[in-house]
């Protein structure tokens, strides 16, 4: 059959028609799937794709198709069209459970949902998606030749949401200038270097931790200044003990000594 579909395509290029425009019109099936199959292997995806299309219906599930199932999604994603080729990866995997493709194909679906997640200062319903979908894939195959990469792209997308809660929690550090309400940003701040332990991070939320809590205490009324200010020198003692060498230790420095002058003021 493939070899007559090979000589198909040279005798219509020979007589000036199109194969494309055969296979479209065609209603022999095998004949427009094997066609189909040839341009993908052409790597020519978009012409495999519209045959593909007129193909989806008629073949779903049946066992011959399981090849052009597989190749319709990969076409789809190789031409960055990933919204819809996550759901032809995952109608592939649900329709050939015993495929030796469908440990593959289910990555390739969450490939697709790395593709569509947005940068970490939007909305990341995706990103959570993505990532349970991961942690599904790795709990069902365990030992897959692909856990080690299904790994990497976790951490990739916990790093996105991990950047996402630090600048939510640095955004709160920026609007107490306005607010005079430092106490969100300490409380955020905490949060994410709780939720995030092992995070690179971590040195700039300490620091902004600290500043935090200095501009709180060094703008709090007299009564509560005190407790405050012993508060933001712990704070202090925290960042120097994580970094010594920390790349704030001018700026830290010099706000310890205002610090440390105002709570002489409340030893005399």
């Amino acid at each position: 059959m493939k070899r007559y579909i090979g000589l198909s395509f040279l005798m219509l290029s020979l007589v000036g028609c199109s194969p494309m425009q055969k296979a479209l019109k065609s209603e022999d099936l095998e004949y427009k799937k094997e066609v189909a199959n040839q341009y993908y292997e052409q790597k020519k995806y978009r012409r495999a794709i519209r045959l593909y299309e007129q193909l989806e219906t008629a073949y779903r599930a049946r066992p011959d198709a399981e090849e052009m199932y597989y190749n319709f999604a990969e076409a789809t994603f190789v031409t960055k069209d990933y919204e819809l080729a996550g759901s032809r990866f995952r109608i592939f995997a649900a329709s050939y459970p015993r495929s030796e493709k469908r440990e593959e194909a289910l990555l390739k679906e969450i490939k697709c949902g790395v593709k569509l997640s947005p940068v970490y200062s939007l909305d990341q319903h995706i990103t959570n998606e993505t990532i349970d979908k991961l942690q599904r894939f790795i709990d069902q195959y365990p030992t897959s030749d692909f856990v080690f990469e299904a790994n990497s792209i976790m951490s990739e997308m916990n790093k996105k949401l991990e950047r996402k809660a630090f600048e939510n929690a640095k955004q709160l550090n920026t609007i107490g200038a306005f607010t005079r309400n430092y106490t969100a940003a300490i409380i955020a701040l905490d949060n994410f270097i709780y939720d995030f332990p092992g995070t690179e991070l971590k040195e700039d939320a300490l620091y902004y931790k600290f500043d935090s809590a200095y501009k709180l205490a060094m703008n709090s009324v007299v009564w509560k200044m005190e407790e405050r200010l012993k508060n933001a020198q712990l704070m202090y003692d925290g960042l120097i003990r994580f970094n010594a060498e920390t790349k704030y230790r001018s700026k830290v420095d010099s706000m310890i000594t205002d610090i440390n002058k105002e709570l002489e003021k409340f030893s005399k």
